[in-house]
């Protein structure tokens, strides 16, 4: 690659997406095989590795740390600033470039002079057409029409799906309005004619202002599908992530505030807010909906079978009344849901272990158990033991069929390394020594439930032929269709051999969201899918898990934080209202250093403690102190080694004087995290109590 007279400048801005990126400038750099270019990485502080990976793996590409996380706008501005190509490339870091296509747009533009900016066409990881790559510059009414759904509900209309030009055909040619910022090539004439990108768009929406800047230069726009790459929307931003809705929609209102304060009437703005607070609503109940709808599931099915088990044990007796199981036996329900809804919380099946059969069988057990010990304790309840009995096996058996059925008929592919009971359909497409040792590694795995159909090469006369113990059994020109006959689960694609250009070429011919797509670089240490990154280390791979994450232990400890806290507020209240008029201009909100590199800021009163200690009770109910935690870092140096919530004491304040070094501290704050539990947490108040006495 000529370091001289570049005439592309590629700028990636990187963020904690090592694997993604190490990805991404191997396609680039294959795509940029004999054009004179250059590449620059900035990297936002990223603490996964990335800057050594760059400095051990691409040597040749030009590397700026930034000591921050400046944002998309402040990265990329650092990097146009020592570009030297005639073309700029602005493109993220988890995409995956075909073979041609900066060759077909260095064409495109050389047929076209009047284009001062293009994109390609940008797949999604399953292989369907990413609307988000082209669109209008949007206005309030536009805008208003995608917050509130319409865009998705009438995408060929000219009016509601003029936001992502739905109307328009995905393979055609047109001058467009914006492109995505995700891959933007321009032409460097423009930019020194429009400047730099706006750096008060952190994240979102700086490339709709950039496009809006080149169309009011008097430059025009393309949408170029001659060629297309992967985009895999970033690992840690998700478009139905309800944080992603709340500052997109905040980047969209300034970018509103900038253009059309002026041309637009006063109530556009409230048409703003008003779609955003709609689209953060329906998203915020579609998010907790999906993620709770086993539970929600089972808790249903758990009250219907508890009914109709009283319906019939009393209609074949006495008849049964409705009214009187209302009156007297819903109560029944009422307990059984609460033990429920605790015992799943135990054993970690409402957020993370939904779809376990095991776990949902024990939480029945202790669940009914504890229901079937109070009928021999309660007379009340002792005529219904055998509704209690009938109640558990019903009702399990239904949880689990459910399970059992979901998982059969509705299989959404997880990744490689997951345990599943039903194993997942697997083709390898690659025919050459670097397959047989991918493998070797897929089989040295104890975890990965795969089964292997067979190999795919890229010559039909190597069907039949045999890698180690597999056959190749199509071709890739055929593999569409074969995976449609053999109802298959995972590609595994190896882009050593195979070239980019065909692996994006059969994903978009497949286009099936219940396919998994894989792509190993290389090296075989990791595999990319669907916005994933999945190790394949010869060291087997073990669950970790810390008490301190555990969804039952977070519910106590906030529970008992919230009592505690509403408690103290109240006993203390008039001393609090005594003190107030003699501190209240020395109260003030002091700033706290936090593990994830972040900052807050919590009350705070220097003068008199018993003040400060109700204010930061206040703090407690708020949810940014707990009364057991990490301890209040004021500076840089003193922040926590790991993330978790700030308390008024700890482990670490018990024992300041045994914290030598960072390695004891970190070995102290794990030990609290995977051990945490409320009797834990009462002891280190007990303790903290009884030290302060002495």
């Amino acid at each position: 690659m000529k370091k001289e007279s570049p005439l592309i400048s590629v700028i990636i801005v990187n963020y904690n997406v090592r694997d993604f990126l190490e990805q991404s400038l191997l396609s680039i750099k294959r795509a940029l095989s004999g054009i004179p270019s250059e590449i620059i990485v900035v990297d936002n502080a990223s603490v996964d590795g990335s800057v050594q990976m760059l400095k051990e793996r691409f040597p040749e590409v030009h590397l700026i740390e930034s000591k921050t996380n400046m944002g998309f706008s402040a990265g990329n501005n650092l990097a146009i600033k020592k570009a030297r190509g005639s073309f700029i490339v602005l493109i993220n870091p988890d995409t995956v470039v075909q073979e041609n296509t900066f060759r077909h747009l260095l064409d495109f533009f050389q047929a076209n002079p009047d284009a001062s900016a293009a994109t390609c066409k940008i797949l999604n990881p399953d292989g369907t057409f990413s609307i988000d790559c082209r669109h209008s510059i949007p206005t309030p009414a536009t805008a208003f029409w995608k917050l509130i759904g319409f865009n998705r509900l009438f995408p060929k209309s000219r009016i509601f799906g003029r936001y992502n030009l739905t109307y328009l055909d995905e393979n055609e040619i047109n001058q467009v309005e914006a492109i995505s910022g995700s891959f933007m090539m321009i032409r460097r004439e423009m930019i020194e004619k429009v400047g730099l990108l706006d750096e008060t768009f952190f994240m979102y929406c700086e490339d709709i202002d950039y496009c809006h800047r080149i169309n009011q230069a008097g430059g025009k726009i393309y949408y170029v599908p001659d060629s297309q790459i992967i985009h895999y929307k970033g690992e840690s931003t998700k478009k139905n992530n309800l944080d992603y809705v709340i500052t997109f929609n905040r980047s969209l209102y300034k970018f509103y505030q900038k253009h059309y304060q002026q041309k637009y009437i006063y109530p556009f703005r409230w048409l703003i807010l008003l779609g955003t607070i709609i689209r953060g609503i329906l998203i915020f109940f579609r998010n907790n909906i999906q993620a709770y709808y086993p539970l929600l599931l089972d808790l249903t099915i758990l009250n219907l079978v508890i009914f109709v088990s009283f319906y019939v044990r009393f209609e074949l007796r006495l008849g049964f009344r409705l009214e009187d199981f209302f009156n007297q036996y819903i109560v029944i329900n009422l307990m059984t849901s609460a033990v429920f809804f605790i015992a799943a919380l135990f054993f970690d099946i409402i957020a993370r272990d939904k779809y376990s059969i095991s776990k949902i069988i024990k939480t029945n057990l202790v669940s009914f158990t504890f229901i079937s010990a109070l009928t021999f304790f309660f007379k009340m309840f002792a005529f219904s033991r055998l509704v209690v009995v009938v109640s558990a096996l019903v009702a399990t058996l239904l949880m689990v069929f459910w399970r059992f059925f979901l998982r059969a008929y509705r299989k959404k592919p997880g990744g490689v390394l997951s345990r599943d009971y039903f194993y997942k359909r697997t083709l390898i497409v690659g025919f050459d020594n670097d397959t047989k040792r991918l493998l070797d590694k897929l089989n040295s795995l104890v975890t990965p439930g795969l089964e292997f159909v067979g190999l795919v090469s890229e010559k039909e006369q190597d069907i039949g032929k045999k890698l180690s113990h597999l056959n190749v059994v199509t071709s890739l020109q055929q593999l569409p269709e074969y995976i449609r006959m053999q109802k298959i689960d995972l590609v595994i694609f190896t882009t050593h051999q195979i070239p980019y250009q065909s692996i994006l070429a059969t994903m978009m011919r497949v286009q099936n969201p219940q396919i998994d797509f894989k792509m190993v670089p290389d090296h075989l240490e990791f595999m990319i899918g669907k916005s994933t990154i999945e190790r394949l280390d010869s060291i087997p791979l073990v669950d970790i898990e810390y008490a301190y994450g555990k969804l039952f232990n977070r519910f106590t400890k906030r529970l008992v934080d919230l009592v505690f806290a509403f408690s103290l507020i109240v006993m203390l209240s008039p001393l609090a209202m005594l003190l107030y008029p003699f501190y209240r201009k020395r109260i003030r909100r002091r700033p706290i250093y936090l593990a994830n590199k972040g900052m807050d800021t919590i009350r705070w009163c220097e003068d008199n403690k018993w003040l400060r200690f109700y204010l930061h009770l206040i703090d407690i109910v708020q949810g940014r102190l707990s009364f057991v935690g990490a301890p209040l870092a004021f500076s840089e140096e003193d922040r926590s080694v790991v993330e978790y919530k700030l308390g008024l004491t700890g482990l670490i304040q018990l024992n300041r004087s045994r914290m030598i070094n960072n390695q004891v501290r970190e070995n102290y704050e794990l030990h609290y995290l995977k051990n945490q539990n409320l009797f834990l947490d009462l002891e280190i108040l007990l303790r903290t109590l009884l030290k302060k006495q002495d």
